[in-house]
């Protein structure tokens, strides 16, 4: 049950990104007034403030999310561009394969029994066919021209690599300095909290320049996004404790996918999104990279 609620959320993050172009909200606004949403969800969820009292300099989880905040908001930006001017699948494919990031990582710089095999390193290179393919855009869906192309494949890559950076932190962190449910929850909230920090620097700048107005849909709009957005990580975490025992290796390959194909569908049901034959293609081969890359676990 906790897995069905975490993919129904997690899907719709880049469904609620897509809707942005149809009721005209300003997507940066959004995003800045989510991540604001996000800390307050999580003080309320806490129910204890007492606990914020751990917040100190000597930890690696405060220091982190210094760097981590502005990777988010950028990331969570062009998240929101690609499934608006792309595609939902392009967007969803590009961060969720992103897994194999952290994987890499962890084979080079930490001992682990296991080793990578053929179906490993051929999933590796299915996982840069797949962006190739999902990035790829027809005469019958936008210009085809080169400069188009070009485009689209890079803010793809960006969000991949964008993408695994996050995860690989946030794993390095988990494991030598957050590593009791407290921490952990007060390590995403300083992500978030910082994230909207420099969101709204950014955001006051553009108000003070004239070059936007602050307006009840735009933070209405970004309230909703961050409610989503942050009980999509909280039930992501209740489902891989209590229904996969912890077994992260089983749960996020199973999870990606999953997200991958629902979202797709969703944009394809609810926005009657136009997919060719490239990128229906590009979301076959993510998924069989993700099962290649984690089929040990599987």
């Amino acid at each position: 049950m906790f897995f069905l609620v975490a993919l129904a959320l997690s899907a719709s993050l880049f469904l609620i990104f897509r809707s942005f172009q149809k009721f005209r909200i300003h997507t940066f606004q959004a995003i800045v007034f989510n991540y604001w949403t996000c800390v307050l969800t999580a003080l309320v969820y806490l129910g204890d403030f007492s606990v914020l009292q751990n917040i100190t300099w000597e930890h690696l989880w405060v220091k982190v999310p210094l760097g981590l905040g502005l990777l988010f908001i950028s990331t969570f930006y062009l998240m929101g561009y690609v499934a608006q001017n792309i595609s939902v699948a392009a967007s969803s494919v590009a961060s969720k394969i992103s897994l194999i990031i952290p994987v890499i990582v962890n084979l080079i710089f930490f001992k682990h029994k296991e080793t990578f095999d053929w179906l490993n390193y051929t999933g590796l290179i299915l996982v840069f066919l797949a962006i190739f393919l999902t990035s790829y855009r027809s005469k019958n869906v936008q210009s085809a021209s080169n400069t188009h192309f070009l485009k689209s494949f890079m803010l793809i890559v960006a969000i991949f690599l964008m993408s695994g950076a996050i995860d690989t932190s946030i794993n390095w962190v988990s494991s030598v300095s957050a590593t009791d449910k407290t921490s952990q929850a007060l390590f995403s909230m300083l992500i978030f909290a910082i994230a909207g920090i420099v969101g709204a620097l950014i955001l006051a700048k553009q108000v003070i320049a004239k070059k936007t107005k602050i307006t009840l849909p735009n933070i209405l709009a970004g309230v909703i996004l961050g409610v989503f957005n942050y009980f999509s990580v909280i039930f992501m975490m209740l489902s891989l404790q209590k229904e996969f025992a912890g077994n992260g290796a089983f749960f996020f390959p199973l999870f990606n996918i999953a997200i991958i194909v629902f979202s797709t569908f969703l944009a394809i049901l609810l926005f009657k999104e136009k997919l060719n034959t490239a990128n229906r293609l590009g979301i076959l081969v993510a998924v069989l990279a993700i099962l290649a890359m984690a089929h040990q676990h599987l």
